[in-house]
């Protein structure tokens, strides 16, 4: 694609030499081209957009279900840059997988990592809401109702940045079940089902939960093309 169009090139001394002036001192200057200032975005293209707050497990979630190797920390905001991963579903399908890194609250605003990655997402077919269930009951005073927060602060910043993107098909995960007790879980996923939200629930640490998702995400991104 052509932005901006160059001169015409001018003809130095030697297309003037013949044999009468074999060395001609006249020369033809080029001309000027098209001049302007261009901004370049990069949007990542991918199937599946991964998206939650900071410490959700996303980095660890691409590492186990595909060949990604991000960089992954036990404290929020390892993940600087996108990270790509593509994920063999069943059969040959395979589809491609981006970490977005974590958004907080006022990231349509350009808080935290802000707008430089919600952009990202534009070009997914599907997101997938990572929430992190383990921190939230860390707290005495844990209420069930404080993991539904962490998806609602998410979405609040997706409709803020794109309607589009806030309408987007979703799947939602709790992540991290290993470190709850089955109790607390069945407390927290009430609280959703309330909310007319039905997650998946994965522990990236012992896999539970990994193959399931995996097939669910192929078949939600066979229907996209569909």
């Amino acid at each position: 694609m052509i932005i901006a169009k160059g001169g015409r090139g001018g003809k130095g001394n030697d297309f003037f030499k013949s044999a009468t002036n074999q060395t001609p001192y006249h020369t033809q200057p080029g001309e000027e081209g098209e001049s302007r200032r261009v901004r370049l975005s990069l949007k990542l293209l991918a199937d599946v957009g991964i998206v939650g707050l900071p410490n959700a497990g996303k980095s660890t979630l691409i590492s186990t279900i595909s060949e990604a190797r991000p960089r992954i920390a036990d404290y929020p905001f390892t993940t600087l840059t996108p990270s790509l991963g593509v994920v063999r579903a069943f059969g040959e399908q395979s589809f491609v997988v981006a970490d977005i890194p974590g958004l907080i609250e006022g990231a349509s605003e350009g808080k935290g990592l802000g707008i430089a990655f919600l952009k990202h997402l534009e070009r997914t077919a599907l997101l997938l809401h990572l929430i992190d269930i383990a921190g939230p009951t860390l707290h005495d005073d844990f209420e069930p109702a404080s993991v539904l927060a962490q998806y609602h602060t998410i979405r609040k910043e997706l409709c803020a940045f794109s309607s589009e993107l806030a309408a987007r098909r979703e799947i939602v995960a709790l992540n991290k079940i290993d470190l709850v007790t089955e109790e607390r879980l069945q407390e927290i996923c009430s609280v959703f089902h309330a909310a007319k939200i039905f997650p998946l629930c994965i522990s990236t640490a012992t896999r539970e939960g990994i193959p399931s998702i995996v097939e669910q995400l192929g078949r939600a991104v066979l229907e996209s093309e569909g």
